[in-house]
């Protein structure tokens, strides 16, 4: 029997997902608060000097309709500073996607929000000019997101449709995360359909690697068209197209995410890559039993 889920229950179960990610990734530097409807962050982590502190509360209908409120808790910054960064934080959420990793990640990046200060700590003109360079930079940052607005249209107009593409459970080892995504192809250009769409969620876009393999049953040459994409994580395609040729899977194209947390797996990796596949598969009753010769293409490059 089927159980109908409201979509404040669907809400509640992506954000407890979504925190429980973030504890893994994060560790002691991703504090949860007892009734799970607010965390912080420390940036770069809680031992830097200076930090930024990041703080959000979800609001019930987060992320299904309503972006998280942020906070920044950040002395060495300015309002003026503090404000142009939470207007670019909330220019990153969309409806129905979870975007707290992308918060925090982003922060990362932005090193001159949380660069060891020199000389006194009082305002000086240097600090001033330092402030209006970062407005400025985070002026930019926001038209480079419009342009990748334009660009997620164009990926929408040539996508596939959403509810042919079935998502895996995602789940977390040594704090990297991986997910499974599969959908139907008979063709090389399904594959791309798939993959520009799932482009489309910003957390699969965010994701360290995404790694691909498909194989599709050409019949009027009796054969099988086939291909991976390692996204970065060298030799996981490979691994990935032989685990569905072992499992002899048929017109079907695989991608594995995986959001790296700063621990080295090793060849461990390669399991967790071809188990969140393997699961999905046998959830979704990809698995066949037909064998034919099989013909593989040239590798592909690193997929941007």
């Amino acid at each position: 029997m089927t159980v109908a889920v409201s979509k404040a229950e669907e809400a509640l179960q992506q954000q407890q997902d979504e925190l429980a990610a973030l504890e893994a990734i994060y560790g002691g530097d991703c504090v949860v608060s007892a009734d799970r409807v607010s965390c912080q962050v420390y940036i770069p982590d809680s031992t830097h000097i200076p930090s930024i502190c990041l703080r959000v509360h979800l609001p019930p209908d987060y992320p299904i309709s309503a972006p998280p409120i942020p906070e920044l808790a950040a002395p060495h910054l300015s309002d003026d500073v503090k404000a142009c960064v939470i207007a670019e934080l909330e220019a990153q959420f969309a409806a129905g996607e979870v975007v707290l990793y992308t918060w925090v990640e982003w922060l990362k990046d932005q090193q001159q929000l949380w660069a060891p200060a020199s000389g006194p700590e009082q305002p000086s003109p240097d600090r001033l000019d330092s402030d209006a360079k970062l407005a400025e930079a985070l002026q930019q940052a926001e038209i480079s997101a419009q342009q990748e607005a334009s660009a997620s249209d164009e990926r929408t107009a040539h996508g596939m449709a959403e509810d042919l593409i079935i998502h895996g459970e995602p789940f977390t080892e040594h704090k990297s995360t991986f997910q499974a995504h599969l959908a139907p192809a008979t063709s090389a250009e399904d594959v791309e359909k798939c993959m520009n769409t799932l482009l489309q969620h910003n957390k699969i876009r965010n994701a360290t690697h995404n790694i691909l393999a498909y194989r599709i049953y050409v019949e009027s040459r009796d054969a099988w068209l086939q291909d991976y994409d390692d996204d970065g994580e060298d030799a996981a395609g490979g691994r990935l197209l032989h685990l569905l040729q072992i499992l002899d899977v048929k017109n079907t194209v695989v991608v594995v995410s995986r959001w790296y947390g700063g621990v080295k797996l090793g060849p461990a990796r390669f399991t967790h890559i071809n188990n969140a596949a393997r699961l999905l598969l046998e959830k979704c009753g990809c698995l066949q039993s037909e064998t034919v010769t099989a013909i593989t293409p040239r590798k592909k490059g690193k997929r941007h």
